[in-house]
């Protein structure tokens, strides 16, 4: 599914158009009633971006993409074009779509009906009470940003999906730790010793342990050379696999309070 960065990302790229455009554009998969004010474009067509549903929505960025080099045409200077595309195509391929020339394809099929997992993710966390939830977040937005860069910045991108892991691990292995009934003896700084914590204390199984320190080994500098796989394709699959873990250990320890 389409998350909220990419309807975001797509408002700003059809504010680029007269509004006319985005008004057909719209109408001809369904928006019912649309006017947008050209003062207040951007807003408008944010409010019908974030509601749209998920098959409109699909059909819209598929014309989009298809018709790129007509949309083109009607925008000067072509940088603002080439800038806005650049970033939609970016907040795609994190939702698991890839832009093939005028196509868009889409990269696991598995991905079709599931809700998009940062979007719940980042809610999931401010409601969990995680004493740096804030901080986990923002190293989420700033993976996502570095992904979305000019040029993008994978290695950053996963560096900081990699700390919004290991932030939360050590948050949930302090609090496991305040409710054990004697004192709890590791280093909460080492990623070795925290996860030997949370397995010992059984709020994670040995080889729920064996996943996590696979997927933090495969965000590690140099560990994630792709081999016929693209570069954005392996960046945005090692995003996924921390965005997943920070997911699952957040619903277990919640789970098991």
């Amino acid at each position: 599914m389409i998350g909220t960065r990419t309807r975001y990302s797509l408002a700003q790229f059809l504010e680029l158009q007269e509004p006319m455009l985005s008004v057909v554009l719209l109408s001809k998969y369904g928006v019912q009633h649309l006017s947008l004010s050209p003062g207040q474009l951007l807003y408008g067509l944010l409010n019908t971006l974030r509601g749209l549903d998920e098959r409109p929505l699909m059909l819209v960025l598929a014309e989009v993409v298809a018709t790129k080099g007509d949309l083109r045409a009607r925008v000067n200077p072509k940088y603002r074009f080439d800038e806005r595309m650049h970033d939609l195509t970016q907040c795609l391929l994190l939702d698991g779509y890839i832009v093939e020339d005028t196509k868009l394809v889409q990269i696991d099929p598995s991905i079709a009906d599931a809700a998009p997992l940062e979007d719940d993710l980042i809610v999931a966390l401010q409601n969990s009470g995680a004493p740096r939830a804030q901080e986990i977040i923002a190293k989420i937005g700033d993976s996502a940003q570095a992904f979305r860069a000019t040029p993008p910045d994978y290695n950053a991108a996963l560096v900081n999906a990699r700390v919004a892991l290991e932030t939360l691990a050590a948050d949930v292995a302090a609090d496991v730790a305040s409710r054990a009934p004697v004192p709890a003896n590791y280093n909460p700084s080492k990623w070795g010793e925290v996860l030997a914590f949370l397995r010992t204390s059984g709020e994670v199984t040995p080889e729920e342990e064996k996943g996590l320190a696979g997927v933090f080994g495969f965000l590690s500098p140099g560990a994630h050379r792709p081999v016929g796989i693209p570069d954005d394709q392996m960046t945005r699959l090692g995003r996924s696999f921390a965005l997943n873990m920070c997911w699952f250990l957040l619903k277990n320890h919640l789970a098991s309070k």
